[in-house]
């Protein structure tokens, strides 16, 4: 099934899901689970009140710990403030100027996650972000709950969702008995998402640096060859009856023991030479011999038709080799969302954590006029900053 199909379906699921639930909202049943469960056209909420004995106990049993979170959180929560604004305006100059790049660095692109219209992954990547997301939400609404509730703050209600398949967490805190709380203890509170998400992008990073150390537990720690994740359509890979989850171990029966040796050698080769691959399927060697197309970039050059990355064997035959792209795959966009999430949820924009985290800071000002000049100010830089980013990334590299 393709990404597409499995879009399509899932939206007809939803508007199945939204009509029987219109068709139940005045009977018994309706009636009974309203308070708990809401759906709208592409949005589930589930409401829970039980999860909040879990977090005020949690809160309250670790103040101490909790304390020393959100004093971070504020500390992180002005540093990761400061970082975006600083960080879309240097990008923004590089779309503008890419003349620039070279001095300075690549312009990032800035560009929203909307699956099938800006962005549409493999299902297998899908199935992996949609999981990193869930993560990201879910100890970021833990860490506002934990904070809360360590500081005596009141929940209102707990629960998850989804918004067409993106998942989602939310904790409601009683915001009539947050205004009698001094701005020092909601800044805690409002900084602990985002800093909960850095220290998770770090942790990522960290598994990313030591890699063959992270699946120790099942592959071997030096790279044996390299692992096909990839084949194009109609290439030579394709015809020969590679499949994904293969690796090459040698080429012309040279031994190939990484990404860097196969990469060196097929750029010696030629279209239309017949290379002889040794294949690794299930810990099992053969041979095909393939005939190499012309490269789509360098016309002398020849072309299997694959993407690889470094194979490490498992260590049992029930393992599935492509296992370890699934894991790389998790690990990099477990970084790429969570700090991604760190740093733009602290911009200064309504319905944004950083919207709520700033009016605190600028609390300190007692001139209501200049305090809401200052905040407005820094709202409106900010959704700018984002819009113009967002567009010429649009324009300058496309949907993915």
């Amino acid at each position: 099934m393709s990404t597409l199909d499995f879009l399509i379906i899932l939206l007809l699921a939803w508007f199945l899901l939204y009509a029987i639930f219109l068709g139940l909202k005045n009977s018994r049943i309706g009636k009974k689970i309203s308070g708990n469960i809401e759906v709208q056209p592409l949005a589930l909420l589930l409401k829970t009140y039980r999860f909040n004995n879990y977090i005020l106990n949690y809160g309250k049993k670790r103040t101490k710990l909790f304390k020393i979170i959100g004093e971070l959180s504020i500390i992180y929560g002005i540093a990761l403030m400061l970082y975006a604004i600083f960080f879309l305006l240097k990008n923004l100059l590089l779309l503008i100027f890419p003349n620039q790049s070279t001095a300075i660095g690549q312009a990032s692109p800035i560009i929203p996650i909307i699956f099938g219209v800006t962005f549409t992954p493999p299902l297998d990547q899908l199935i992996i972000i949609l999981i990193v997301i869930a993560l990201a939400a879910i100890f970021h609404e833990l860490f506002h709950g934990f904070i809360a509730s360590s500081q005596e703050m009141k929940l209102k209600s707990t629960g998850a969702g989804l918004i067409f398949m993106i998942p989602i967490a939310f904790v409601e805190l009683d915001d009539e008995s947050l205004k009698n709380f001094p701005a020092r203890k909601k800044l805690r509170m409002l900084g602990a998402g985002s800093f909960v998400n850095l220290l998770q992008a770090m942790i990522f990073l960290a598994l990313i640096l030591s890699y063959p150390l992270a699946i120790a537990w099942g592959f071997s720690y030096s790279s044996n060859g390299v692992l096909i994740y990839g084949i194009t359509d109609n290439s030579p890979a394709s015809n020969a009856g590679l499949l994904v989850g293969d690796a090459i171990i040698a080429l012309n029966h040279t031994p190939i023991i990484n990404q860097q040796e196969f990469s060196a050698y097929l750029e010696k080769t030629k279209p239309n030479e017949t290379l002889t691959i040794t294949v690794e399927r299930d810990l099992k060697d053969f041979d095909i011999t393939i005939k190499l197309a012309q490269h789509p970039y360098y016309k002398n050059r020849g072309f299997i038709g694959v993407s690889t990355m470094d194979y490490h064997r498992p260590f049992l035959s029930f393992i599935p080799s492509v296992l370890q792209y699934w894991i790389y795959l998790f690990l990099a966009w477990g970084f790429t969302i969570c700090f991604s999430l760190a740093i733009f949820n602290m911009l200064p924009i309504p319905l944004f954590d950083g919207d709520k985290f700033l009016t605190e800071l600028l609390s300190i000002i007692k001139n209501i006029n200049i305090r809401n000049v200052a905040l407005n100010a820094m709202r409106l830089l900010s959704i700018l900053l984002l819009i113009l980013n967002i567009y010429l990334s649009l324009t300058s590299f496309g949907f993915v």
